[in-house]
């Protein structure tokens, strides 16, 4: 908005300039072309910008019309970014959706290993029995004279398996490959998160490295843009010298713009990784 008023006060001083009959009409044409490019590309943006709204509102479960207020500006996200840098450890690479999958995994493959061999050992059951038996030549089985005759059992059964088919120890071999193939699965799945980790923390610091590459490339279009209406207005410099100044400036804009974006990116496809809980 600032660079359209800027943009847009320079035209109306350059006409005053031209009513007066001290320029020409082609130095006017040519800011207007370039207003007007700039004016397309901001009702463009003010579209996309509708659709991120929307598109956030979906991302939380909300109607796509609701009215959504956004506190924080990007540059303060990018600050906060810069003054707290994300670390590593041990506990947070654990803790990785992944690596969990693939311990889970492990575990499970490791009690199925247990339970065919448990198969080969020998089981051992044991039994008691009990009762009581009288005889009478009539049903005088309630009266408390009737006398009673006690027994009692208790046994143990072994059970040793000698001789099994060759099922059983292919299911065990079986068990044992899918609990090995698991273990190595683990170890690739930590290899592989440490690459992902340091990847995405080295994509985070040429992020950062190219943000302030972009912002000084910015203050220096800066500069030379106004210098350059400086220059236009005191008849040292063309328009077309002028036009090209300020579109390199606006393009310098848009690429620290795109900078700062990418920071966040990066920033939070690195906090993905490593953080465990990124919801308190």
């Amino acid at each position: 908005m600032q660079t359209l008023k800027s943009l847009k006060k320079n035209i109306e001083e350059l006409q005053k300039v031209y009513e007066n009959g001290l320029t020409e009409a082609e130095n006017i044409e040519q800011l207007q072309l370039t207003l007007s490019s700039l004016v397309s590309a901001r009702n463009y943006n003010a579209i996309l910008k509708n659709l991120a709204y929307e598109m956030f509102n979906l991302t939380l479960g909300l109607d796509i019309d609701t009215s959504v207020n956004l506190t924080d500006r990007m540059e303060d996200l990018v600050v906060k970014v810069l003054l707290s840098p994300t670390e590593t450890s041990n506990s947070s690479l654990e803790n990785n959706i992944d690596f969990k999958i693939a311990v889970n995994n492990m575990r499970s493959n490791e009690l199925l290993f247990k339970l065919e061999k448990s198969k080969a050992l020998p089981t051992i059951n044991a039994f008691i029995n009990g009762g009581y038996a009288g005889n009478n030549k009539r049903f005088n089985f309630l009266d408390r004279s009737q006398k009673w005759f006690g027994t009692s059992l208790f046994g143990v059964n072994m059970s040793v398996p000698l001789f099994s088919s060759l099922g059983r120890s292919a299911a065990t071999q079986k068990a044992k490959i899918a609990l090995e193939k698991s273990e190595r699965a683990l170890v690739n799945t930590r290899q592989e998160l440490k690459i992902k980790i340091k990847r995405a923390q080295n994509e985070l610091a040429f992020a950062q490295q190219d943000l302030e590459t972009k912002k000084q490339a910015q203050n220096l279009a800066k500069r030379i843009e106004e210098k350059n209406q400086i220059k236009f207005f005191e008849g040292l410099a063309s328009s077309f010298e002028l036009s090209q100044a300020q579109t390199q400036l606006y393009t310098a804009q848009k690429q620290y713009m795109e900078a700062m974006l990418s920071v966040l990116n990066k920033h939070i496809a690195l906090d993905v990784l490593i953080n465990p809980n990124p919801i308190n």
